[in-house]
Parts: C-alpha cells; structure tokens; sequence
C-alpha cells in the first residue's frame, strides 16, 4: 500500500525530496506498472456516468531527461473495451479479439511494456502548463511484461514407465569395459531380478 497520503506532523518535520516529476518529448517509452487503485467515477462528464468501475493505474516511464509517473484510467465500460483489450496486450496478457477475456489483475501491478507518450497542454490558474498523457498502450509479445509470482511446474513423470536412463559403459568379466549392457526382451513383460 502507498502511504502518499500519510499526514505529517506540524512538531515531527519530514523528509526533504526533490521533485521527481520530468515531462519526456512525445514518443515510445518502456513503462512499469508502480500503482493500481480500484475506483468509482463522481465526476462530472458527458462520456462517463457517476458510478462507473475504473481501475486508476501508476505508470512509471523513464527516458534521458528523467522519470514521471503518469496516471491513467481504465474504465470498465463496454465502449472502452478497446482500451482495456489495449493495455492487457501491451503488459502480455493478450486477449483474443472477439472472445471472452478474464484478465488478472493481481499481476498488474509490476508488470511491463511499452506506450506511446504525447504532451499535453493544459490551463491552471491563468497559467499553460504541460504533462505527460498516454496516448497508446503498444502491443507487445506474449507474456512481454507479465511479472509471473507462481512456481514453474515441474513435468509430472509417468510412474508407469521406467525413466530413461542413458546408456553408460559397463564392465562384464567376460567381456571387459566399453561394451553396453545387453537387454532380453520379454513378451510378457516380465522381468526376472532379486527379490
């Protein structure tokens, strides 16, 4: 959990930092997925009803000038389908167009890949400033950027076979080193040995 928005005290000072905010030119950037927050929409917008689901994603994106966290929101509205289906493809969850996806979310945050990024320019208080906006996610390779937290599976052996085992040299008093263990075949699959 961030603690971003931890009071401080007016008697317990706080920690000096430097503004870690940098506008990158417009262009292809790597990007990390730093934050996800669940959310409802109560806004005022004529595209977006009060009560819409949106998940508000952290993206960290760095370039030469330095490192900016760009917020982005992921609507979980039918006409935004699109967007949805753009993101999961660029962090390696690809869905299939025209089927059914069930993306996981708990590997959200972590995962990688690759955006677009535009300056936006903006007025606040009588002033024009300018920020970084994603303009597009870019569609990477499966499983690109998905940060795997589960083990990988082991094959499972076959306990009704014997495992392969390779063929190494033995000694036989009769006939000395070098010469490969001679095998019988048995049609009834029988085989003799000590009990």
């Amino acid at each position: 959990m961030n603690n971003e928005n931890e009071f401080l005290g007016w008697d317990t000072g706080f920690i000096a930092e430097e503004s870690t905010f940098a506008l990158l030119p417009a262009g292809e950037y790597q990007f990390t997925v730093t934050g996800m927050e669940r959310k409802i929409y109560d806004g005022q917008s004529d595209k977006i009803p009060n009560g819409a689901p949106y998940a508000e994603l952290s993206i960290e994106v760095s370039g030469a000038e330095g490192k900016t966290t760009v917020k982005e929101r992921l609507y979980m509205m039918k006409k935004f389908q699109w967007k949805l289906t753009e993101f999961f493809s660029a962090i390696g969850q690809t869905p299939v167009i025209g089927q059914p996806f069930n993306p996981n979310w708990s590997l959200v945050i972590g995962s990688q890949g690759r955006v677009k990024l535009e300056i936006n320019s903006y007025m606040s208080k009588g002033e024009e400033r300018q920020n970084n906006r994603i303009k597009e996610f870019l569609k990477g390779s499966a499983n690109q950027g998905v940060v795997n937290n589960t083990p990988p599976v082991q094959p499972q052996q076959n306990f009704n076979q014997a495992p392969a085992q390779p063929q190494q040299p033995s000694f036989n008093q009769q006939q000395g080193f070098n010469q490969a263990p001679q095998q019988t075949q048995n049609p009834g699959g029988f085989q003799a040995g000590a009990f």
